[in-house]
């Protein structure tokens, strides 16, 4: 419907041109130096009345585009309020707290060598699908996908309340549905490992005026991974580092681990492995 409007716009414009040309030849014809006057300035209106028609319409098919664009990164409710303040979305960075959740499906390498790789494609479409829903939600944003993996962030490019208890409950809420649909015949997927982390980092557009990416950079992404990566170890569902466990505790149920060296640092960390909802 909206294409058909446009287009019907874009004729109502193009007959605003040929008004004015009309106008021009007339004053050319007319031997009446005031008609004359009169004519050109008509067809002057008419230029400036066709060229804000046409300006008006490239806004609104530049924000439709955004909106398109905007809203297969983050929930519809999200995309609005970023439409209000695009300049959340320009090129550059800023330094904030942010809570990153990575999800990685268990031995998806060895279940793939056994499928057509059309096969592949339609399962990692069927568990994305349920999964960003999941993202989006808990008011997440979906920063990339890494091949049979996701990466999430929550509290930018808006700002959310309890950013950290919001991904811990939708990583329950991954693993539940997952559950689910195993239950139903609907994924061979047996698994998936999460790890989330909280803390500073830089967040924004990052890449050239004509590619960007809208990502977070620093090492509370390098942990969040990580702990995704232990979780396969530990054969735990969701790990989290000591910064989320402490903002969400009390809200939720944990395993404290014994602390750990991750892959790439020197020093031991704690972790906690994420079991529930804590009871009221």
């Amino acid at each position: 419907m909206e294409s058909e409007i446009i287009k019907a716009i874009e004729l109502a414009i193009s007959h605003e041109l040929e008004a004015r040309k009309s106008y021009l030849a007339l004053a050319q014809e007319s031997e009446d130096p005031e008609l004359q006057r009169l004519l050109r300035e008509i067809a002057a209106e008419e230029a400036g009345h066709e060229a804000t028609l046409r300006s008006r319409l490239r806004l609104y098919e530049e924000k439709h585009l955004l909106r398109d664009t905007i809203s297969r990164y983050v929930s519809p409710q999200m995309c609005l309020e970023i439409l209000k303040n695009p300049g959340l979305l320009q090129l550059g960075g800023q330094r904030r707290k942010v809570t990153i959740l990575f999800a990685d499906i268990k031995g998806f390498t060895a279940l793939s060598e056994k499928m057509e790789p059309e096969k592949v494609v339609e399962v990692l479409n069927t568990f994305f699908t349920e999964m960003v829903d999941l993202v989006f939600k808990h008011r997440g944003t979906l920063d990339k996908f890494l091949g049979d993996a996701l990466m999430a962030d929550f509290g930018v490019p808006v700002e959310i309340p309890q950013a950290p208890a919001q991904a811990a409950a939708c990583a329950l809420a991954m693993q539940r549905r997952l559950q689910e649909m195993q239950a139903q015949g609907a994924t061979p997927i047996k698994g998936m490992r999460i790890g989330i982390n909280t803390g500073e980092a830089i967040v924004g557009n990052i890449g050239s005026a004509k590619r960007m990416d809208f990502t977070v950079i620093g090492d509370v992404v390098n942990v969040a991974a990580r702990l995704q990566e232990l979780a396969k170890e530990l054969e735990a569902d969701t790990l989290v580092s000591k910064a989320t466990f402490r903002e969400v505790e009390g809200q939720f149920r944990f395993q404290q681990v014994p602390p750990m060296v991750l892959r790439g640092r020197r020093e031991s960390t704690a972790i906690y492995r994420l079991m529930g909802v804590e009871e009221e």
